[in-house]
C-alpha cells in the first residue's frame, strides 16, 4: 500500500516537471522578437541608398562645375575682338613693325646699301632705325625700297599685313642728303589694286637739303586696317652716287 503510493507521488512529480520543461519551451520571451530584425536591419530605413547619397542630387558635376560657362576663355580675351594686341599703341614706328626688304629697280640689282648711321641728336623723337642709304646706278636708272609686313610681302598674296590701330592721321619722318637738290618720292600703301587698298603718296616729291627736314604723309582721310607697305622711297636720274638720310618715320 505504501508502496503504491510513493509509486503515484513519483509519476505525479514527474508529470509536473515535464508539464513546466514543455511550458518553458515554449515560452514567447525565450523566442526572437520579431521587431528584432526589423529595428536592427531595416535597409529601407537606416541605409536607403536613394536619400542619403544620391550622386544625382548631392554632387551633380554638370551644375557644380559647367567650365563652359564659369570660363570660356574666347569671351574673356579674343585678340580678333579686340582689333590690335594691347601692346601696339601710336605713334608705331615703321622700324621695328615693317622690314625695308621690299628692293626695287636698281635697289634689286645690289646698287642699294643701307646702314644704321645716325647724326646727333637725332631728329624729332627717334623713333625705329636711322637710315643712310646709298645709290649706285644699275641698269634700271633708279631705285626704291619698301617696309614690308611680313618680310618679302609685296600685297599681291592672301598674306595679311600689320594691323595699325585705329586713329593714325599721317605718316611723319626726316629726310636730308649729304649734298643737297636731290628729288625723292616717299610713299605709303601698296595702291587700290592692292591688299592695302590705298596708296599715299608726298606731293609734291622732296627735294632734299643738308639739313634735317620733316615730311608729312596725309593719312587722315584713309580708311586702312591690314597694311603691309608701311612706308616707302623711289629715286631716279643721279648718274653719280647719292647718299641720303631717313630717320624717326613714324605712324601717329
Amino acid at each position: 500500500m505504501l508502496r503504491n503510493t510513493r509509486f503515484k507521488w513519483t509519476l505525479a512529480a514527474v508529470g509536473v516537471f515535464a508539464v513546466a520543461g514543455l511550458i518553458g519551451a515554449c515560452d514567447p520571451e525565450d523566442e526572437p522578437t520579431p521587431s528584432t530584425q526589423n529595428d536592427a536591419g531595416t535597409k529601407t530605413d537606416a541605409g536607403t541608398n536613394t536619400d542619403a547619397g544620391s550622386t544625382t542630387d548631392a554632387g551633380t558635376t554638370t551644375d557644380a562645375g559647367t567650365e563652359t560657362d564659369a570660363g570660356t576663355e574666347m569671351d574673356a580675351g579674343t585678340e580678333t575682338d579686340a582689333g590690335v594686341d594691347a601692346g601696339v599703341t601710336l605713334p608705331l614706328a615703321v622700324d621695328g613693325t615693317w622690314a625695308p626688304s621690299g628692293y626695287m629697280g636698281d635697289g634689286a640689282e645690289e646698287g642699294l646699301v643701307d646702314e644704321p648711321t645716325c647724326i646727333t641728336p637725332r631728329p624729332g623723337s627717334g623713333l625705329g632705325t636711322c637710315h643712310k642709304f646709298t645709290y649706285t646706278k644699275k641698269g634700271q636708272g633708279w631705285a626704291g625700297v619698301f617696309w614690308q609686313y611680313p618680310e618679302g610681302n609685296w600685297g599681291k598674296t592672301n598674306t595679311p599685313g600689320f594691323l595699325v590701330p585705329d586713329g593714325a592721321k599721317a605718316v611723319t619722318f626726316y629726310a636730308w642728303s649729304e649734298k643737297g637738290g636731290e628729288t625723292v618720292d616717299f610713299f605709303v600703301g601698296y595702291g587700290p589694286d592692292s591688299q592695302d587698298g590705298f596708296e599715299k603718296k608726298l606731293s609734291p616729291a622732296a627735294v632734299l637739303t643738308k639739313e634735317p627736314v620733316k615730311y608729312t604723309l596725309d593719312i587722315s582721310k584713309i580708311r586702312y586696317a591690314d597694311v603691309a607697305a608701311g612706308f616707302g622711297w623711289s629715286a631716279g636720274g643721279h648718274d653719280e652716287p647719292f647718299v641720303f638720310f631717313i630717320d624717326d618715320i613714324q605712324w601717329n
